[in-house]
């Protein structure tokens, strides 16, 4: 760990290497799949639309990255 870096130790989430270095996720596509996995049981209900309204990812930017999320076996639809 960095010495300059002080890691929380609450209300945090653990997020895969293998999420955060992925080459063909978009910004937008991380962040959600993020936001998404920390969410109480409580906000599991809305859609995944309202949650990336929340932060700030609308239209086209959304699509994309629900697309690229599926394309990638992180979102699947029914």
């Amino acid at each position: 760990m960095l010495r300059h870096v002080n890691a929380p130790t609450q209300r945090y989430t653990k997020v895969s290497n293998d999420l955060v270095r992925h080459s063909r996720l978009t910004p937008d596509a991380k962040l959600l799949l993020i936001y998404a996995q920390g969410l109480p049981e409580a906000a599991v209900d809305k859609p995944l639309s309202a949650h990336a309204a929340q932060l700030g990812i609308t239209g086209r930017a959304y699509q994309r990255a629900k697309q690229l999320l599926s394309e990638h076996g992180y979102l699947h639809t029914w």
